[in-house]
């Protein structure tokens, strides 16, 4: 800023507020204040320090077997920050971060939240034993391979063998 006034006369700065800095009343760079010189060569600096502000990760709903969340990471403004890896579970689809690729930090903490969708196709297999004679013991007899969405119910459908009878 480019200012006048009386030659001789004190004056004293004011600090501003600029996103995502701070200024610091501790740098001893700092010039406060002054008296107004006859040459017009007076010059008062405030200086300012960068903020740093935190990116999390959190799931929506996280099904078991996710894989952990990315590290809390603390980050200055205006820093380039690059989202984390895709996330992994069995048998779920991972439909991303909230933020992908990468963004200029701002002047705030931010959170990135990951959602997950079911596989519509996750194989299951049905297993279908019969009794074997004089024993309390069973043999697998046939196996159907099958696919459905993770995490919903299914219900096995009873064959029929000649000579056995379905013990539900």
């Amino acid at each position: 800023e480019s200012k006048s006034g009386t030659t001789g006369t004190t004056v004293t700065a004011t600090a501003k507020t600029y996103e995502g800095f701070t200024f610091d009343a501790d740098n001893t760079n700092n010039v406060l204040s002054g008296t107004i010189a006859a040459d017009g060569k007076l010059v008062l600096k405030l200086y300012y320090t960068r903020n740093s502000y935190k990116v999390s990760y959190k799931y929506g709903t996280a099904p078991a077997g996710a894989s952990a969340l990315p590290t809390e990471g603390t980050y200055e403004y205006g820093a380039v920050v690059t989202v984390a890896n895709a996330a992994t579970a069995p048998g779920y689809i991972f439909n991303g971060w909230s933020q992908t690729g990468t963004f200029e930090m701002p002047a705030e903490d931010v959170v990135i939240t990951g959602s997950w969708s079911a596989n519509k196709d996750t194989a299951y297999k049905v297993e279908h034993y019969v009794e074997d004679l004089n024993a309390d013991t069973f043999t697998l007899q046939d196996t159907e391979s099958k696919s459905g969405t993770t995490g919903t119910t299914v219900t096995a459908t009873a064959k029929t063998y000649e000579g056995f009878t379905f013990d539900a």
